[in-house]
């Protein structure tokens, strides 16, 4: 946004605009019907998935206008410093840990293979998590859960320990 002011570029408003949990965000711009949307989105909704890199791991985001792919970006996270000591404590206590995440599989293998996890989830929607932790728990597992408190509210409450962060990025 900061680029946007400096540039002075003038930013349409948006109508009817609503978030969908687990799928992304939508609006009318300008009379045109536009959705911001994860790749889940563009498979259920039958709608092709434009060629990608292959070796990049990070998160591809799409823009749909009128329901057609009008564009997409690319981002991915920075793990922070204090994310690989942290990991490794737990693991001298002898705590296992999964990263459980919505992003694709090369995100998280990288980011769990980064870290020396003891594994991973991927592609994992929001109301999905609550599932991964019930599953867990059935196995005799004690969960405790770092997310944020939107996405993750349910899996949060469900995990014998819930942690709400307000940053997603580790």
């Amino acid at each position: 946004m900061r680029k946007v002011i400096e540039l002075n570029i003038p930013v349409p408003k948006s109508e009817n605009f609503n978030y969908m949990p687990g799928k992304g965000l939508e609006g009318i711009v300008e009379g045109k019907e536009i959705k911001v949307v994860g790749p889940h989105y563009l498979k259920a909704q039958n709608l092709s998935i434009p060629e990608q890199n292959d070796d990049f791991t990070g998160t591809v985001v799409y823009i749909l206008i009128d329901n057609t792919v009008g564009g997409y970006f690319t981002f991915s996270d920075q793990i922070r410093e204090s994310s690989f000591e942290a990991i490794q404590i737990l693991k001298e206590a002898g705590i296992k840990n999964l990263l459980l995440t919505g992003d694709n599989e090369k995100a998280a293998k990288t980011v769990s293979d980064e870290l020396k996890m003891d594994g991973y989830l991927a592609n994992v929607l929001p109301h999905d998590k609550l599932e991964k932790v019930k599953d867990l728990q059935s196995k005799g597992e004690y969960v405790a859960m770092t997310g944020d408190g939107v996405n993750d509210a349910p899996a949060l409450a469900q995990a014998n320990v819930g942690i709400a962060i307000g940053s997603g990025t580790m």
